[in-house]
């Protein structure tokens, strides 16, 4: 009989890369998963447009009042059916006009995030980023009974000043990057805020399904596809991060709502996955930087 020693074990990927950023979350979870919901409210036009030009166009505004009307409630539904909860990026102008919707979701462990005021307006720096910041706060704490301690700007981008500003008004963390896969901590002057990167570019509504016309099945594929690689690397001793980026205006619609719930049923089949909203995730962020 001949005999064989046994294979090798395969060094962990910290191991074999030990500069590689590594995170430790709740519980020894292997991978946290992001639902990032977008209330949303526009002053000229939504992001579906079929017109070009500047002005107001009526029906483009009205894609987006689907959020309010029947979007927020049907995924408000699945969640809840499915017995997870997640982050919703809520403009303060959407917060004005229906706060019954921001209640509901506050009332049922959903956080609430900054998301500035209009969704068409960007972050104009300065005083008038204040102003914004500030105005929009209120709005969301009036309707929901909850200050926001995280934001993310429309289209997740901010100004040179929005880091110093955030930090005024009470903000811990801001979702306006792409820099990395793991949460991290920035240095603005004496001062940290916690950065709760992207890692929902293969698995965003607005960017498949409302802009580009391609079938949910685009967001399905792109989503497990990152989930499994990063799945992969946890148990490789490297616990990652996975977002997914739902719309009240898009994903809320029939179409998109069987492949939401796919995919979280995909994610509670694995082992060691953490449902975590953004406030969570960053502190995950602030303690170990306190650590340091």
């Amino acid at each position: 009989m001949t005999s064989t020693s046994p294979p090798e074990s395969r060094p962990s990927t910290l191991e074999r890369f030990p500069a590689w950023r590594s995170v430790t979350w709740p519980g020894g979870a292997r991978v946290a998963v992001q639902l990032l919901l977008a209330f949303e409210a526009f002053e000229e036009h939504s992001q579906f447009t079929t017109e070009a030009g500047n002005g107001v166009n009526p029906f483009s505004i009205s894609y987006g009042e689907y959020g309010a009307h029947v979007g927020a409630w049907r995924l408000l539904q699945l969640l809840e059916d499915e017995g997870v909860v997640g982050s919703v990026a809520i403009n303060g102008k959407a917060a004005d006009a229906h706060p019954y919707v921001v209640k509901a979701m506050a009332e049922r462990g959903h956080e609430l995030v900054g998301h500035a005021w209009a969704n068409d307006r960007g972050m104009p720096g300065g005083d008038a980023e204040r102003e914004l910041v500030a105005r929009t706060l209120e709005a969301i704490e009036r309707a929901g009974g909850v200050r926001p301690v995280g934001w993310t700007s429309p289209g997740k981008m901010g100004s040179p000043d929005s880091d110093e500003i955030l930090l005024d008004a009470g903000i811990r963390y801001t979702g306006d990057d792409a820099s990395d896969d793991l949460p991290f901590v920035r240095s603005v002057g004496s001062r940290r805020i916690a950065v709760v990167p992207s890692t929902d570019l293969a698995s965003n509504d607005l960017l498949h399904w409302v802009l580009r016309g391609q079938p949910p099945s685009t967001i399905v594929d792109g989503f497990k596809t990152t989930f499994d690689a990063v799945y992969e690397e946890a148990l490789q001793e490297r616990p990652g991060m996975v977002g997914l980026v739902l719309h009240c205006h898009g994903a809320g619609r029939p179409t998109l709502v069987p492949a939401v719930r796919e995919l979280i049923r995909y994610c509670k089949r694995h082992a060691g996955v953490w449902f975590a909203r953004g406030d969570e995730i960053a502190n995950v962020a602030l303690r170990e930087d306190s650590r340091r």
